[in-house]
């Protein structure tokens, strides 16, 4: 009868660390999804800031529809003299240069 309920007591042992790794596993998966929103809102936030410095530069690219303003952005970012200023953008940027 000892040896039952020492099982027993193991099992339930057994049972309660298999709800903490569950318990464990729904907060690091809610973790996962925050940082996930987290970095979205990020991008977002970007992208319109971007946008709104494209919008303050040329308030006339505001009319183009998207299919248009996508394809002048295209052709301006085909522009070797617009490749080199981006190329030494990035470059300033890895450096650390503001």
């Amino acid at each position: 009868m000892e040896n039952k309920e020492k099982t027993l007591e193991q099992l339930e042992a057994a049972r309660l660390k298999v709800q903490q790794y569950e318990h464990k596993v729904q907060l690091l998966q809610n973790r996962k999804k925050h940082l996930e929103k987290k970095a979205d809102r990020q991008r977002t936030h970007h992208l319109c800031n971007m946008g709104g410095a494209i919008q303050s530069i040329s308030k006339e690219a505001d009319t183009l529809t998207r299919v248009e303003f996508y394809s002048l952005m295209e052709q301006v970012f085909d522009l070797p003299a617009v490749q080199e200023l981006v190329e030494q953008a990035m470059q300033r940027h890895e450096a650390g240069d503001n």
